[in-house]
Parts: structure tokens; sequence; C-alpha cells
């Protein structure tokens, strides 16, 4: 008999167990034994991705089966090979236990891990000092500088790409030669989503968490999520992160970044709203934005 009795057709049907722990409570029990990791109760961990459990000391993620997912490996696969590469860098991440499946009613990819203590990176700028905030961003930056290096092919194969049309025949057009004059290495590390909740501040140091959507791309697409949602705005992080981070041109990498991405396009037009949408234009909204 299956340990896991729910079942599991359509990707909502996932995302309705992501958080239900006594769904997932008998695999859980399971995966624990075979590792030789002590048992505890499981509380569920908001993730859009994995369903994430603590359990005692430890967190595990459990990856969506193939049923709804057709790359569910090669996102397990990225989590792990962020981990370990985190650890091989000897930058702050959670530390990584152990990986591996799990045969029940479904294939379940999981990997165990000590998760790191802290507080997002968010919640630290709400009460932070401006010096305090400025020598974080400057760990940020030396930190991108390490991790967004070339890399061996990993995880998903290939990316999404994005709808370009939606803003116009005449910016796809602008885009596409913009691009040709500013070619990119397009095998570096990325993790994805640098939001400020994926950053975490642990005893005035900094890490990462969340690695499901690490891949091979552009170093300057890292900048979009980093820059947008984690810095927001906040002056003194970016004053930081300037000093450190390491390019000739921050103004054009983040150009680069957002004609890169796969959500380039929503990007833009909330950069530019009720506004045409031009080269021209997104290129002084950056330049205003980094000054």
């Amino acid at each position: 008999m299956d340990d896991f009795q729910q079942q599991i057709n359509v990707w909502s049907d996932w995302q309705g167990l992501q958080t239900n722990a006594l769904a997932f409570e008998p695999v859980l029990q399971k995966i624990y034994a075979s590792e030789n990791e002590p048992y505890k109760t499981p509380e569920p961990v908001a993730d859009q991705f994995a369903a994430r459990f603590t359990i005692g000391p430890t967190e595990i993620a459990i990856f969506p089966p193939s049923d709804v997912m057709a790359e569910t490996r090669a996102y397990y696969q990225a989590e792990r090979f962020g981990l370990t590469r985190m650890a091989r860098l000897k930058l702050g991440a959670p530390r990584l236990l152990h990986a591996g499946f799990v045969f029940d009613k479904y294939q379940f990819y999981y990997v165990i891990y000590r998760p790191l203590q802290g507080i997002t990176l968010t919640e630290f700028c709400a009460t932070a000092k401006p010096l305090a905030k400025s020598t974080l961003g400057r760990q940020i930056g030396t930190m991108l500088t390490q991790l967004n290096t070339e890399v061996a092919t990993f995880g998903p194969e290939s990316q999404p790409v994005g709808d370009w049309q939606v803003l116009g025949n005449d910016f796809a057009a602008e885009r596409e030669a913009w691009l040709a004059q500013h070619p990119v290495t397009p095998n570096q590390f990325v993790h994805g989503n640098l939001t400020g909740d994926n950053l975490i501040v642990t005893s005035g140091e900094l890490g990462l968490q969340r690695f499901s959507t690490a891949h091979q791309a552009a170093k300057q697409t890292e900048l979009v999520p980093l820059i947008f949602d984690a810095f927001n705005g906040d002056a003194e992080l970016l004053t930081g992160f300037k000093a450190t981070y390491q390019t000739s041109d921050l103004a054009a990498d983040l150009m680069l970044g957002l004609l890169l991405r796969a959500d380039g396009p929503q990007q833009i037009q909330a950069l530019l709203p009720e506004q045409t949408v031009t080269l021209a234009a997104l290129q002084q909204n950056i330049a205003t934005l980094l000054s």
C-alpha cells in the first residue's frame, strides 16, 4: 500500500498539497528513516515550486511528480547542484545533508538540508541603519562576482523565451539589434530568483536559499530580481553593491538582463506604465534608477 494517498493529476492539485503536512507525513517518515535522520513533526514552509517542510533542525524539499512537471528531476538537480556549488565556493547557503528519491504512489525527488539561521534581506532592511545596508550591498556584489561564473550543464536544459511582440514590433526589432551588438556568455551559473526573501542575513553575513530555479544563463539576468525586487529602491544597498560588483557598465548589464529574461516584457511594462516602450525610454529609466 502506498504511503502517499493523495491524487495529483494537474498542477493545481500539487499546489493544493504543497503545505499539507498531514498528506506528506507518511512519506516524510519513510524518507527520514531511510536517511537515519531523527524525525519531528513537520512544519510547512511556503514555496512557489517545491513542497518544503521544517523537521527539527533540518528542512526538506520534495519536488513535484513527473505527472505534473516533466522536468522535475532537472529542478531537483538544480537545487542539489546549487547547494553543492555554494559549499565549494565557501559562500553562505543551507548545508546539504541528503539528496535522492523515494518510490511511492509517485516518484518523489527530495533534498534534505540544514537551513540558514537568520532573517530575510527584506526584514533586515526594514530596521537596519544605512551603514549596515551599504556593507551588506558590498557583500552581495562580492558574492555574485564569485557565483556567476561559467559552469557545466546542469538542471533544466532550456529556459522559456519571452513574448516580445507584446511590446510592439518596433521594440522587438530594437531589442534584436541591441542584443546583436552586446554579446553575452550564456553558460554562467545564476540563482534565478534573487528576491528579498531568498537572500538571508545571518550574524552579519549573507547567504542564499532556494536553488530549484538555478540554471545556466548570462549573469546579467541575475541583476533583474536583485535590483528591482531585493533592493527595491534602497540607495544604500545599491551604493554598496556598485562598489564591489565587477562590471564596467552596470546600466548596460541591467538592460541586457531585462532583454534576455523570459519575464522581461512584464518587467519592462511595469517600469514604463502607460508609456510607449522604446529602447531609449528604457535606457533612461535604468540610468535614473542607478544614479
